[in-house]
Parts: C-alpha cells; structure tokens; sequence
C-alpha cells in the first residue's frame, strides 16, 4: 500500500506519468473504494454533514471517473482509462486527506478571523497543487502540452463546483 502511495506522490510532483501505473481494474475499484471511504469519513469532519452522502459519494467518485472516459472517448484515448482513473483518484485522495482536515479547522476557527488566513492560504496552495498535478496526468494521457492539462484540469474543477452547486446546495 505505502508503494501504491509513493507512486501516487510521484505522480502529483511529475515524476511518474499514469503510464508507469499498471492497467488494473482491481486498483481502478481499489482506488475508487478508497476515495469513496474518505468521502464517507470527510462527512464526520465539522462541520458534520451526513445528509446527501450518497451523491457526495457519487460526485468525489463518479464525476472523475465520467468525465475520464468522456475525455479520452472525445480524444481516441479510451485504452489509457484506467491507468489515467486511477492516478487521478489516487492523487485526488492525496489531495482529500490533507484539505479535507485543513477545511474543517477553518470552518472551525471561522473563515472570518485573522488567525484563519494562513489555513485559507493553505487550501488555496493546496488547490493549485492539485490542479497541477491533475494537468500532468491530463498531459501525460492526452500526449499534449501543460496549457491543455491545465485546461482540462480547470474545465473539471469548473464542472464539479457547478454539479455540486446543483445537486449539494445547502454545502
């Protein structure tokens, strides 16, 4: 497990592709459980929010998952699916374990106290570190170059805060 970590770390500072990542719908379902696990637990963070862990659930694993295959379909890209699924779970989970505690000690301190800056620096690090790292899996699976990573990257985060915004509004 802690290899299956390392390379996930690997991945997130560009020095492994998904490519180096076996093709195996069993790390795909792995990974995937593990993200879902973490969702669940997340939901028990302050502040406490159990209601509509279903679609939570469904967004943190399905949405990337979806939209993975819908961009290597639109691309011909298809046989990268699960080495480019699970590295991006996989780093999505990296990401999660530390913003995830991060958010929840500034819901916590309250976002609108000085001493909560640094936290809300951190995320917003936090943020463009992941989006960085999901553009060099983007790059990597599309051969392309870093402005279409980034873009792709962002056209997600983008989808997700709008699908999330619909089907979470209370979050």
């Amino acid at each position: 497990m802690l290899r299956l970590a390392k390379a996930f770390w690997d991945i997130a500072i560009w020095r492994r592709t998904p490519a180096q990542l076996p093709a195996s719908l069993f790390l795909l379902t792995l990974v995937a459980g593990t993200a879902a696990l973490l969702e669940g637990l997340s939901a028990l963070l302050p502040p406490v929010s159990t209601d509509r862990l279903f679609t939570r659930i469904v967004l943190s694993v399905g949405l990337p998952l979806g939209f993975t295959w819908a961009v290597l379909a639109l691309t011909r890209r298809r046989q990268r699916f699960l080495q480019t699924s699970v590295a991006l779970l996989g780093v999505g989970v990296l990401a999660e374990l530390f913003m995830y505690p991060v958010g929840s000690l500034l819901h916590i301190m309250g976002a609108d106290r000085l001493a909560s800056v640094p936290l809300g620096f951190l995320m917003v690090v936090a943020l463009i570190w992941y989006l960085l790292a999901c553009a060099n899996i983007w790059r990597a699976a599309l051969d392309s170059g870093l402005s279409i990573g980034v873009a792709v990257s962002v056209g997600y985060l983008l989808l997700s805060i709008v699908l999330e915004q619909q089907l979470l509004p209370d979050t």
